[in-house]
C-alpha cells in the first residue's frame, strides 16, 4: 500500500468542514477523508484506483470554496497538501463549527445523529 494523501491545515477546526466537503466529492471513488486535528487525510484504501496529488488538488480547492473556508494559499510539499487557510467569519453563526458525529472505528463523519447510531451498528453486528 502506498503513502496517503494528507491536508494540513492551520485552523483545526476548518479541517472537519474541509473533510465533510471532500467526502461529497471522493464518495464516489471509494476515498474516505478521516480527520486528525487539523490534518485530514484521504484514505483510498478501499478504492480500485489510487488517488494521486495531481487529481487531489483541485478536488480539495474546489472542496475549500464548498465549505466557505478562506485560504490564501495552497502548496505541495513531500507529498501532502498545505493549506494555508484562515478563520472564516466575523464571530456569530460562522464562527461555530457543526455538530457532526464521527465513527471512532472508521472515521465516517455525519451531522445526524440518528445516521451515526445507525451506522456504528454495522461494527457491531456485522450488517
Amino acid at each position: 500500500m502506498g503513502k496517503l494523501i494528507q491536508v494540513r491545515l492551520r485552523v483545526e477546526r476548518n479541517a472537519v468542514r474541509l473533510a465533510a466537503a471532500l467526502g461529497e466529492l471522493l464518495a464516489p471513488r471509494g476515498v474516505m477523508p478521516v480527520i486528525k486535528r487539523s490534518l485530514v487525510v484521504l484514505d483510498d484504501s478501499g478504492s480500485e484506483l489510487r488517488l494521486t496529488l495531481h487529481e487531489a488538488l483541485p478536488i480539495v480547492r474546489t472542496s475549500l470554496q464548498r465549505a466557505g473556508i478562506p485560504y490564501k494559499l495552497i502548496t505541495v510539499k513531500d507529498g501532502e497538501i498545505e493549506v494555508i487557510d484562515e478563520e472564516s467569519g466575523e464571530g456569530g453563526e460562522a464562527e461555530k463549527a457543526p455538530k457532526l458525529y464521527v465513527c471512532p472505528h472508521c472515521g465516517f463523519t455525519t451531522p445526524y445523529e440518528e445516521e451515526y447510531w445507525v451506522h456504528l451498528k454495522i461494527h457491531y453486528l456485522g450488517f
